[in-house]
């Protein structure tokens, strides 16, 4: 998946653009439709009953819609992944052993000499004749005797340690069964994992190099570039191509495109936890967000206007600038 955007039209939710990359991450805003939107996606994205009757996706770039066969999606979480754990009959991994042997040529032959034995042991022990058959054994029944033993490594008592453990090889079988076109739709990857660990999960998940969706409140599932990264406030997409043409045309000093894509980089990595709570915006004291530079100030500023927060500036001007310390006295009056 290369640098693109999505237009997603349905008729049960507004229409939202979306910017998609290998590593996409959708940031959660508190009163809008993320988990919505990514529903829709999800079943756009199905060989079975997919909503393409009434959805669209379709590339910006080239106005083409995207056929539903172009990716199989599912929804996962780490609630799911650990349940994983458990082998029931319709989890991924019970269908991962299936497979597994059926691809063994030597499994069946292990399966018909249990039966076998099975039928041995029958007859060893009716002694009375009494009219018993025992039920073949296969490999579901198999399967049924598995446990998994947490108590054989203690670190096995961490969420971070299992989804490491089983993550991988659920990806491994949605790749066999979806022919390499998978799509994966993560919900709050952040969901009880300390920083350190969600760190851990984070690179994980980018080497499996697979097509990935996060829905997010952490910074450290947003991607690394802003291209990738999704702030959906008030039905609309809030990180754009055209935002960035707006920062460069309205600025108060000469800054290159590169540099403003830069410090919106930084600023969203650093502070997009923080847009929601009006927070103290400071260049010379310890605050909530704090930035020091004109450029980062400005696209600092700038985004906040943009998705329409609000903020308080605690700002020294005779660190600034003429042109930028007149700049920001517009925002000191409105906040």
């Amino acid at each position: 998946m290369t640098n693109l955007q999505w237009c997603i039209k349905t008729e049960s939710l507004p229409t939202i653009t979306l910017n998609i990359g290998k590593y996409t991450s959708i940031y959660n805003e508190y009163e809008t439709i993320e988990e919505d939107l990514l529903n829709v996606i999800n079943q756009y994205f199905k060989k079975r009953n997919s909503n393409k009757s009434h959805v669209t996706i379709a590339e910006m770039l080239n106005q083409e819609e995207i056929s539903p066969l172009s990716y199989e999606s599912i929804i996962i979480d780490n609630r799911a992944i650990d349940n994983e754990f458990l082998l029931s009959s319709n989890s991924i991994i019970n269908k991962k052993l299936q497979r597994d042997f059926y691809e063994n040529i030597e499994s069946s032959s292990y399966i018909e000499s249990i039966n076998v034995l099975f039928e041995d042991l029958l007859n060893l022990i009716n002694k009375t004749e009494l009219p018993l058959k025992i039920k073949a054994f296969d490999i579901k029944q198999f399967i049924k005797l598995l446990s998994f033993e947490y108590s054989l490594n203690e670190d096995y008592s961490k969420l971070i340690v299992r989804i490491e453990q089983i993550l991988p090889l659920l990806v491994e079988e949605l790749n066999k069964q979806y022919g390499g076109k998978l799509l994966l739709i993560y919900l709050y990857p952040e969901a009880n994992l300390s920083p350190k660990e969600q760190i851990r999960l984070k690179e994980l998940i980018i080497s499996l190099g697979i097509d990935i969706i996060v829905l997010t409140g952490s910074l450290h599932f947003l991607a690394e570039d802003w291209k990738y990264n999704n702030y959906i406030r008030c039905d609309n997409q809030k990180i754009s191509s055209e935002l960035v043409d707006n920062l460069l045309w309205n600025a108060p000093l000469n800054f290159e495109r590169s540099e403003i894509e830069q410090s919106l980089n930084q600023f969203i990595l650093a502070y997009q936890d923080k847009i929601e709570i009006k927070p103290i915006i400071s260049n010379y004291q310890i605050a909530q967000i704090m930035l020091f530079s004109s450029i980062d100030l400005y696209v600092g500023v700038s985004y906040m206007q943009h998705c329409n927060h609000e903020f308080i500036l605690n700002i020294d001007e005779t660190k600034l600038p003429l042109s930028m310390a007149k700049y920001l006295e517009q925002f000191v009056k409105e906040n």
